[in-house]
């Protein structure tokens, strides 16, 4: 049986050598690359992959934000983060909005296809120093930790174009909306967080792994 596989990384190399990687083997087929949260999400939802390999540390926005979103909209599509990060609260994030997997970009290849095959079959995988992490919670709970829950499809946008620091005149060029209107979903986002100005969005983005720094 074909794997389908769908690669989401900034870097071109990184994305060159997984694809060498997994062209080595008979079982995985990439058929799709991204390089952006927003290009993981359009390839996920026009090629339904069978496994996404997910770098968390996308720009724009995090691949936690594209595990949220991909959870949420029931994508069957499974998710096997590749990160950098040997960190027990970024591998604790995935897991817990949802991801099927947290594969270290130092591992070797014969390690990332066994990951991939594990996750592929329908098992968690997390290095072995986290396994401990796996007793997390259902996909129910899962959705109701997302640090976004509260805002509507129109404000999660706007909440990491605020988080980029865009000024509103950029944002409303971006948006095609006006500079009152931008200024109106801030102030709604804000509330709905239960914040008070934009050094807290950011705060809030980077303690809920929702950016990387």
């Amino acid at each position: 049986m074909t794997i389908n596989v769908v690669l989401a990384d900034d870097h071109n190399i990184v994305r060159h050598a997984l694809k060498n990687i997994l062209s080595g083997s008979n079982t995985y087929n990439v058929v799709g690359e991204a390089s952006t949260a927003d290009e993981s999400v359009q390839l996920v939802d026009q090629l339904h992959p069978d496994i996404l390999v997910l770098d968390i540390g996308l720009p724009q926005r995090s691949g936690n934000d594209v595990i949220l979103h991909l959870k949420k909209s029931n994508s069957p599509t499974k998710i096997a983060v590749l990160s950098m990060y040997d960190d027990e609260l970024k591998v604790q994030q995935a897991i817990q909005y949802g991801a099927d997997g947290y594969i270290l970009k130092n591992c070797s290849p014969d390690e990332f296809l066994g990951a991939l095959t594990k996750i592929a079959n329908g098992e968690k995988f997390v290095p072995s120093q986290f396994t401990h992490l796996l007793n997390a919670s259902s996909n129910t709970e899962q959705l109701d930790n997302d640090p976004l829950n509260a805002l509507s499809p129109r404000e999660r946008e706007m909440f990491f174009l605020l988080v980029e620091g865009l000024p509103n005149r950029v944002i409303a060029k971006q948006l095609y909306i006006s500079p009152r209107t931008v200024e109106t979903h801030r102030a709604r986002v804000i509330k709905k967080l239960n914040l008070n100005n934009n050094a807290d969005l950011i705060r809030y983005a980077i303690k809920h792994g929702l950016v990387t720094v």
